[in-house]
């Protein structure tokens, strides 16, 4: 005769019971909670649409609104909708039109906003905003890749018209093709990653490196390093992570500061060392007096020609900071 049968009715009731719990709590409760959070749908919007189309009709009374809401204006916005659909595939759904989907993108990029608070200000639940979010950031990416061009060899051969014309730099710098330097770009990341992204300045960031030329038009992005990488890793990472680093020609070279090397390619100022003080940055010179020898001339040219950079750095930044 087996144990579960000598063993007393109401020792076996329990254990049963016992079973029955354990089993509820390891497997059916996990599995509801699973169906819940991802199968169980949030309800309809019952005003699905009625918060854009009064975003809409704002838009259409008020110019000063759309800088605002979108932080554009009113015509760009449409030219920007009518491209993202004409070149770049995006296309509208049956109850949301082009603008709401590039409207919804455009809170969220300049405005840092949730989902969640995009969907309560347009009418939409979260899956719907996320959605369209990646849709239009994909069409996005295609512009960015007409608008940011890597410049050809042929190009990078050509010298600046606004370089020839100038006397503070012509001839002495005819070599010069961009600007290059790096900046950083708050990030929120996992606690588990922030030892990565953490610099020098006690935040999670990206270290961005950037190309520009005379007229502050970007030619190269490299957005792929963690904030704790100082500049020289984060060129070198460019340059061996993409095979189409617009590396200059040999008589040719982006303009650099001290935190990057001065090799071929990319000439850096003159640094100070432990017998001389090289003065470089431009406060230096026009709050105190003027260069002493030819290094410090060179470095008040090179910072001067190099500032196209830094003024494009705190244009792009300032817009930034104004949209939150």
């Amino acid at each position: 005769m087996s144990v579960a049968i000598t063993r007393p009715y109401e020792e076996r009731i329990e254990l049963w019971n016992l079973e029955n719990k354990q089993f509820e709590e390891l497997v059916i409760q996990p599995a509801l909670n699973y169906y819940d959070r991802y199968f169980q749908r949030a309800p309809v919007q019952i005003d699905r649409g009625l918060g854009w189309r009064n975003i809409w009709r704002r838009l259409q009374q008020d110019a000063a609104a759309c800088l605002q809401l979108l932080r554009m204006s009113r015509p760009c916005f449409t030219t920007l909708c009518n491209m993202l659909q004409t070149n770049y595939d995006l296309q509208p759904t049956l109850y949301i039109s082009i603008e709401e989907s590039v409207a919804m993108f455009l809170r969220i990029c300049g405005h840092n906003e949730v989902y969640r608070d995009v969907g309560l200000r347009f009418g939409r639940n979260q899956e719907t905003v996320q959605r369209k979010f990646r849709e239009v950031l994909t069409a996005t990416e295609l512009l960015a890749c007409d608008y940011i061009r890597t410049p050809t060899r042929q190009e990078l051969y050509r010298i600046p018209e606004r370089l020839q014309v100038d006397q503070r730099y012509w001839p002495y710098f005819s070599g010069f093709v961009g600007a290059m330097d790096g900046t950083h770009v708050c990030v929120k990341v996992k606690p588990d990653l922030q030892g990565m992204y953490w610099n020098r300045h006690d935040n999670a960031s990206l270290n961005i490196m950037a190309i520009y030329d005379l007229n502050m038009l970007f030619t190269y992005i490299w957005n792929g390093a963690p904030g704790s990488c100082y500049d020289t890793a984060v060129l070198q990472i460019a340059q061996q992570s993409d095979s189409e680093f617009p590396l200059p020609p040999s008589e040719k070279y982006y303009l650099v500061d001290s935190g990057y090397p001065n090799k071929q390619g990319f000439l850096a100022p003159y640094r100070s060392s432990r017998n001389r003080v090289v003065r470089y940055h431009m406060s230096q010179f026009y709050y105190g007096p003027r260069p002493r020898n030819k290094h410090e001339l060179f470095n008040q040219c090179h910072t001067s020609l190099r500032s196209v950079i830094e003024r494009t750095f705190r244009i792009w930044k300032k817009k930034m900071e104004d949209s939150f």
